[in-house]
């Protein structure tokens, strides 16, 4: 796997591509964002399409550095996020489909209320994580840690978790409350 660039290169790249408005680099915020963040978020993505429909042609965004990214009401369709470090992101209320979380950090990052179909979690780091209320269709977690994330008994089934990967995550009865909107 490639070493990751920084912060500030990744938001440069991205600007290039025309995500976020031109302007300087914003701050990290100082916790996890949340749609009432608005205006102290750091780098989001609001209501917005990332990746391509069409088979074949897919958004890289791997190997960047992105901690407590905001993403909401946001498609991200045949994207890679390989090796990407998004530690306490905010990735709720999304749909993601066919999108390549390989090797990519996520601890203590919220997932809730998001839509995940085909998506790979091959060795990524989920530490933390909260994946309650989340759809999962065909997702892979191969190696993955899991290390007290959040899910629910019910989630358990359709994951084909294996039995190390059970005994980290921090089993919830309930789905517990929808995240901000």
């Amino acid at each position: 796997m490639s070493e990751r660039i920084s912060y500030e290169e990744s938001y440069r790249i991205l600007q290039k591509r025309g995500h976020p408005p031109e302007k300087d680099v914003p701050l990290l915020p100082l916790r996890l964002p949340t749609a009432q963040d608005e205006g102290l978020l750091g780098i989001s993505f609001f209501r917005t399409l990332m990746g391509e429909e069409e088979p074949g042609l897919a958004e890289d965004m791997g190997n960047m550095t992105l901690p407590r990214t905001f993403f909401g009401r946001t498609e991200v369709r045949q994207t890679s996020f390989k090796n990407t470090d998004l530690p306490e992101s905010c990735l709720c209320w999304n749909d993601f489909i066919e999108v390549d979380f390989t090797k990519a950090r996520l601890p203590g990052s919220d997932l809730r209320c998001s839509f995940y179909d085909h998506a790979l979690f091959v060795q990524a780091d989920l530490s933390g994580a909260d994946l309650r209320r989340v759809t999962l269709e065909a997702c892979d977690f191969t190696a993955a840690i899991m290390d007290g994330a959040k899910l629910t008994h019910d989630q358990r089934e359709p994951l084909n978790l294996s039995q190390s990967q059970c005994a980290e995550i921090a089993w919830q009865d309930e789905d517990g409350e929808e995240p901000e909107d």
